[in-house]
């Protein structure tokens, strides 16, 4: 199976109209209730703290510190914090004996320290760790970890969460497992992760084929129209059209794809019913007014998928991608996301187009770059201290033949205050039985093994 993905996430207002046409502009968002940016549990707004966060490279293994693992650590010279709250760490936490020191100046290639910092200025670049087995993130009312601050936090209309996955394709034996088993059954080990996302993520390879047959599926791929029930179950709102197969069974199958999306209320990008369709960013406006955007590219088009002429995947060249970040840039852009639907290698290392692809989008002003094409998960790096996912594998395809195949993550991001602020990986394995699960401690460890490596960081 040829796959390759980009993704931008762009922020776009009207100006963009003149250049490309009406975007997929959400500021009045077409979504239906039950994508709703605002249907997380309630959650208290602290009138008068703000929390600290414990921040640790991607390289450093340590999801979880107690506060006397923490203490240790602060004897021992692996705690650093920043200059805004080393009063405030030091008189009401006592945690006498952190460095002082700027984020920008913190090692990002250590994994065995740490760096305490206010959740207004935490990087993306870092991780947040647990703090006395609570994330943050997860859990922000049960989370103690806080210092005085003004004006007041609220999680609730301040933070929004993200969920970005790798590759998606209900067809072949996956399809077969589906026509046997239910959609609830098949999402249930990953079911969870996605009940409290605001914005959900897919990149989907296939087309709508309501009478298509599974089990004569080789590399030309269709999925049934009761089986696109599973994206709904997962709470998608925003569908990658970057790939390689939706093209697979013709033009009515994508067209039927497309208006599917439509009805279900789901935004589409990287693709499109036409050249200017495929190129349109998708813009949407998060609860907290923070603008952001998405474009995406396939770089080859393997399969004369992409819209040259008419509908298809949005192909890949470097004057498109200026012309479109250029004035993306004039439109008030909070955060840029960048998607690319590379060409596919069987390797957890990027190829040398890859590399270049991803630092020329960071050059041209993309905050963050996703590959959507890999089948197997691939290194993450760091370029001018911005983040590049070069693939995350497969989220849901029936591929089960090598480890590499087997092996994926996802991510799960938040904005705050017109920032991307965490990538925070979750990794799957793909069982046996074609459900996607959740990775095993000694399966994320060996898919950490093969994409976390020093000289990248």
């Amino acid at each position: 199976m040829i796959i390759i993905k980009k993704v931008l996430l762009i922020t776009t207002s009207f100006l963009m109209l003149c250049c490309f046409g009406s975007s997929n502009h959400e500021s009045t968002n077409n979504h239906s209730s039950n994508h709703s940016l605002n249907e997380k549990k309630d959650i208290p707004v602290f009138n008068d703290s703000i929390p600290l966060l414990i921040m640790r490279s991607f390289l450093n293994p340590v999801e979880n510190i107690s506060k006397n693992s923490l203490k240790k650590l602060i004897s021992n010279g692996s705690v650093y914090c920043t200059t805004d709250v080393l009063e405030e760490i030091k008189s009401k936490w006592n945690f006498n004996g952190v460095i002082p020191v700027s984020i920008k100046n913190y090692n990002k290639a250590n994994d065995s320290t740490f760096l305490i910092t206010s959740l207004d200025s935490v990087d993306y670049s870092l991780l947040a760790t647990n703090y006395n087995e609570k994330n943050f993130f997860k859990s922000p009312d049960k989370y103690d970890f806080w210092i005085k601050s003004s004006p007041p936090f609220s999680y609730e209309s301040q933070i929004t969460k993200y969920t970005h996955t790798g590759v998606t394709a209900l067809t072949r034996r996956t399809g077969l497992f589906l026509d046997k088993n239910s959609t609830d059954y098949y999402l249930e080990n990953i079911i969870p992760y996605f009940q409290n996302s605001d914005i959900t993520h897919i990149s989907n390879e296939v087309s709508l084929v309501d009478d298509c047959d599974y089990s004569t599926m080789r590399l030309k791929f269709a999925t049934k129209k009761e089986h696109f029930d599973a994206i709904n179950k997962i709470n998608t709102t925003i569908v990658e059209l970057t790939g390689n197969h939706n093209l697979d069974f013709g033009k009515p199958a994508y067209l039927n794809s497309l208006e599917w999306y439509k009805k279900n209320n789901i935004s589409y990008f990287g693709g499109g019913k036409s050249p200017k369709d495929a190129n349109r960013p998708l813009v949407k406006f998060l609860k907290d007014s923070t603008k952001v955007a998405w474009i995406g590219f396939n770089e080859y088009c393997p399969l004369n998928e992409c819209a040259d002429t008419y509908m298809g995947a949005n192909r890949y060249s470097e004057s498109k991608a200026k012309i479109l970040i250029d004035s993306l840039k004039t439109q008030s852009v909070d955060v840029l996301i960048a998607c690319v639907q590379f060409g596919e290698t069987d390797s957890y290392s990027p190829t040398s187009s890859q590399k270049r692809i991803c630092k020329k989008l960071i050059d041209l002003g993309a905050d963050v770059i996703y590959g959507s094409q890999a089948h197997q998960p691939q290194e993450i790096a760091l370029y001018k201290n911005k983040l590049i996912f070069y693939g995350l594998g497969n989220f849901m395809f029936d591929q089960i033949h090598r480890l590499g195949v087997r092996q994926a993550f996802f991510l799960e991001c938040y904005f705050y205050k017109n920032k991307l602020i965490q990538c925070q990986p979750v990794y799957t394995f793909m069982a046996s039985n074609r459900q996607p699960t959740i990775a095993s401690e000694t399966e994320k460890k060996a898919i950490r093994k093969v994409i976390l490596k020093s000289t990248n960081f």
